[in-house]
């Protein structure tokens, strides 16, 4: 399975800190009520209101059960402590309660519950709890011994072995399988030990690769993050939290979208490079979620544009509204297909903070002007035959076969037979008309398409010149019209 990082058993007596399904108060967004411009249907373009399928259904086929993206959604916290590691007070259990289920207020920007409720437009609500505290019986260094013994294991995977052999659990792993399905919804390890990116101790989603259980479900997918991750250690040499005293929730934001499902937009590859310009949420961990992660988490319905002249459409502020735009001629109706994907960015929402400064955790900051965002995304799916390999290119899932989406922004995790280091999942395509990217440079406020600017299809950023990498033609120019503060027009042209 594909790890996702940022880059017997004595129970403590700690209580149980619950987060029940209440929506999180009203965040001020700053953003104002807007009629959409145009109604769902026109001439050359109609809104999508239903995929052929979906991205979790797809995961399915791998043995991987995401987290529900829609709805109310129950995750569940468990604190681990090696022998040797700092004791959970009650103050860390709070702040990691905080850190999840939290108001805005209760952290330095917003926890797991806050974000994920006001980036999906409302439609996910996340719960849960913090579990008492799992004493493992082993050290940091017999774990991570355990974890480096040539088999591949990390010290989280005696953890959740650890977990699983405990009846202690037993009340709350049957809690946390809302669905039925087996295997708990979801599971967050969150361990007292300093960040050692060398020894396992570092922030990762994995799915574990194990039988379902009606009786005594167990884990599936899960994420392995350190205390460190969320409120900043002074004494560590690694200093990943950016909020001093205050909960930082952007670690534990950007692991929690990989239990959604989503997969890092930014290369793992040694001299690889970041197709999407890593400053999104999915790249280097700020700002809201992208256009292509919330259209795979079934949170907005794109319009779709097909037309033999030329469509003009106003989009609303992706922060505030679920507006977009797909194009291509031949797109299969799911968005696992490859396509271009249209969004109007603003310096709102989820983006404020970021925007108005860089994040301290890495230095980055987002855009601090509107304009619109433009992807080219192949995210077709592809069969698995025979130790993983691929077989063809999919429209549709048969039961019983094996299908994982083909390419990746990391040529070491496509799944591609051939053009891995060419066809990217997710490439955010630059106003200047060069791709940037290749020599690793960030985006800019100059990446976005504002009043004026247009694109067609180039070599600059498709690997077919013209074509999308299915091969038939892209066939249309993008102008770009008035840009306002919380909405821009586009008009898409035929070729």
């Amino acid at each position: 399975m594909k790890y996702f990082g940022y880059l017997a058993l004595i129970l403590s007596s700690s209580v149980t800190l619950t987060s029940c399904f209440a929506k999180p108060k009203k965040f001020e967004y700053d953003i104002p009520e807007i009629a959409a411009a145009q109604p769902d249907e026109g001439d050359g373009y109609r809104k999508v209101t239903d995929y052929a399928y979906s991205l979790n259904d797809v995961h399915k086929t791998l043995g991987m059960y995401n987290l529900q993206s829609t709805g109310d959604a129950k995750i569940l916290v468990v604190p681990v402590m090696a022998t040797d590691a700092p004791v959970w007070t009650t103050k860390m259990l709070n702040n990691v309660k905080n850190g999840f289920f939290g108001e805005p207020d209760d952290t330095g920007w917003h926890s797991v519950k806050s974000f994920y409720y006001y980036s999906s437009f409302g439609k996910l609500n996340i719960s849960g709890e913090v579990a008492p505290v799992l004493k493992s019986q082993y050290s940091t260094s017999q774990l991570t011994r355990l974890g480096t013994n040539g088999d591949d294991v990390n010290p989280d995977t005696i953890i959740v072995q650890e977990f699983e052999n405990s009846s202690s659990y037993s009340s709350l792993r049957e809690q946390y399988d809302t669905d039925n399905n087996g295997f708990i919804d979801s599971v967050i390890f969150v361990y007292s030990n300093e960040i050692n990116a060398d020894n396992g101790y570092w922030a990762w989603v994995y799915w574990n690769d194990s039988d379902p259980s009606s009786s005594l479900p167990t884990v599936n997918s899960y994420m392995w993050v350190s205390y460190d991750f969320i409120i900043q250690n002074k004494k560590s040499e690694y200093v990943y939290a950016a909020y001093g005293d205050q909960i930082d929730g952007h670690t534990i934001i950007h692991e929690t979208g990989h239990l959604l499902g989503l997969d890092d937009y930014y290369c793992y590859d040694q001299g690889g490079w970041d197709p999407s310009g890593k400053i999104e949420m999915h790249s280097f961990n700020i700002g809201d979620e992208s256009v292509y992660s919330k259209m795979s988490l079934g949170w907005t319905n794109p319009y779709y544009v097909k037309t033999d002249s030329s469509v003009t459409l106003t989009l609303r502020t992706s922060a505030g509204y679920g507006d977009a735009i797909i194009v291509n001629d031949n797109w299969n109706g799911s968005i696992q297909d490859e396509y271009i994907a249209i969004e109007y960015y603003t310096p709102n929402g989820m983006n404020l903070k970021d925007s108005q400064s860089a994040y301290p955790g890495n230095g980055y900051q987002m855009y601090t002007i509107p304009g619109f965002r433009i992807y080219h995304i192949d995210a077709r799916v592809v069969e698995l035959g025979v130790r993983g390999k691929m077989v063809d290119y999919v429209t549709s899932l048969t039961p019983g076969k094996t299908y994982a989406v083909g390419a990746s922004n990391s040529k070491s995790y496509s799944y591609l037979n051939e053009h891995k280091d060419d066809y990217k999942l997710l490439h955010l395509l630059e106003a200047n008309g060069t791709n940037t990217f290749k020599t690793g440079k960030a985006a800019s406020n100059n990446t976005l398409f504002t009043s004026g600017k247009t694109l067609e299809a180039s070599s600059q950023f498709f690997y077919n010149s013209t074509k999308f990498n299915g091969g038939n033609t892209v066939g249309y120019r993008f102008s770009i019209g008035n840009c306002d503060q919380f909405q821009g027009t586009i008009t898409i042209s035929k070729l």
